[in-house]
């Protein structure tokens, strides 16, 4: 075989490899950008009451909040559908949010007295389906006096 003929069936058999390779790369982004979640159409920050904490396994848990007061409100809210006061959320929650969000609890002393109100500082983003997803992690809220 001739040296020429070498450097071109070696030539092709690279471009193959990195069509192969860059098509493999294309098809992982791709499935990435479809598992995740669409990008919340509004959100709000709140400050808010833990009343129910419902674990779903390896897809996270379900957070039911009694929202206390809401700190900043991204645009896309009617004066109707502004948070209130006593209205109850239900977030959904990533594994991480979860762990996150009993660690601000224990950390906050109020996990070991079921009848201690348990407060957070949290982000919530509602989808194009309506449903409610925390966003970031929680935290125990700090100087919040009477609670």
């Amino acid at each position: 075989m001739t040296w020429p003929k070498l450097c071109w069936i070696l030539g092709g058999a690279l471009a193959l490899a990195a069509l192969g390779v860059g098509s493999g790369l294309w098809v992982q982004s791709r499935q990435a950008a479809q598992a995740r979640p669409p990008a919340p159409y509004r959100t709000y920050t709140a400050t808010g009451q833990v009343v129910n904490l419902k674990a779903l396994g390896n897809e996270g848990c379900m957070v039911q909040v009694r929202l206390h007061q809401w700190v900043s409100l991204s645009d896309g809210f009617t004066l109707a559908e502004m948070p209130q006061r006593g209205q109850l959320y239900t977030l959904g929650a990533t594994p991480e949010q979860c762990l996150t969000l009993e660690v601000a609890l224990a950390s906050s002393g109020e996990r070991e007295d079921p009848e201690s109100p348990r407060h957070i500082y949290y982000q919530a983003g509602q989808g194009p389906g309506g449903e409610w997803r925390m966003l970031g992690s929680p935290s125990a809220p700090r100087g919040c006096g009477g609670l």
